[in-house]
């Protein structure tokens, strides 16, 4: 029986090397590419003191981002924002603040997320890193803390749900309007934390910001991953990224 894309992708970034076959259900260590946190980075940074960690293991894989409440004014909240560049700034992390931009989007269009890659992100909409064939999953505070502390974390390899999407989309739907008619006809716990793989003639003649829409949403529908095929809509985008970011 052969591997789904999860299966595959995740093995490549397992920590004992991408010798061993991986399996639904397998429990492992993973060093993925990249980990997001946002306003919660000063959360995690609570659990990375807690777990004795005095260093971050690869100040490369961790990315902050602060968009979840950037109109808050307060002095708490512009403390805690103080903090988290504070933080990032002595470890060397990539650090955006706010305005900067929404985090997810951020990691796709500024080159954080290539397909194959395992990208995690403490928030549950990492899902959306799988239109670009990533590997994207949610990851809770505690796994954040100890990518940054040891580059790695523990993982059990979800089931996959292969959903096949054929035709096109009429005038005035949208991709948003896809995952909204899927999480309401299959509402009974089908995809509930497994890996969603898109495939199908219908997946062509998706645009990136639909397949954007549907993999950050599959959140919604319960799933862990959310990943599409890498095809010429992939690589156009991509390609067009790398021209704007040099």
């Amino acid at each position: 029986m052969g591997q789904t894309m999860v299966e595959r992708i995740a093995q490549t970034h397992l920590m004992e090397g991408p010798a061993r076959p991986l399996r639904a259900g397998d429990v492992v260590s993973l060093r993925p590419r990249h980990v997001l946190t946002h306003d919660n980075t000063a959360a995690v940074m609570k659990k990375y003191v807690s777990i004795g960690a005095t260093g971050v293991a690869d100040s490369d894989q961790p990315v902050f981002v602060l968009d979840h409440d950037i109109q808050n004014r307060s002095e708490a909240n512009l403390d805690k924002y103080s903090r988290i560049g504070e933080f990032a700034a002595a470890q060397g992390i990539r650090f955006y603040p706010a305005g900067t931009g929404i985090g997810h989007q951020i990691m796709v269009s500024h080159g954080f997320v290539v397909p194959g890659a395992l990208v995690v992100g403490s928030d549950s909409h990492s899902n959306m890193y799988g239109a670009l064939g990533a590997l994207g999953t949610p990851v809770v505070r505690t796994d954040a803390a100890a990518i940054w502390a040891t580059g790695e974390f523990w993982w059990q390899i979800p089931r996959t749900i292969k959903v096949s999407l054929e035709g096109s989309l009429p005038g005035g739907v949208t991709g948003k309007d896809v995952i909204i008619t899927l999480c309401g006809l299959y509402n009974q716990g089908e995809v509930l934390n497994a890996a969603v793989e898109f495939h199908g003639s219908g997946v062509a003649g998706l645009t990136m910001d639909e397949r954007f829409s549907i993999a950050n949403m599959t959140t919604e529908w319960g799933a862990l991953v959310g990943w599409f095929p890498v095809d010429d809509v992939t690589v156009t985008y991509l390609r067009g990224r790398r021209e704007i970011l040099g």
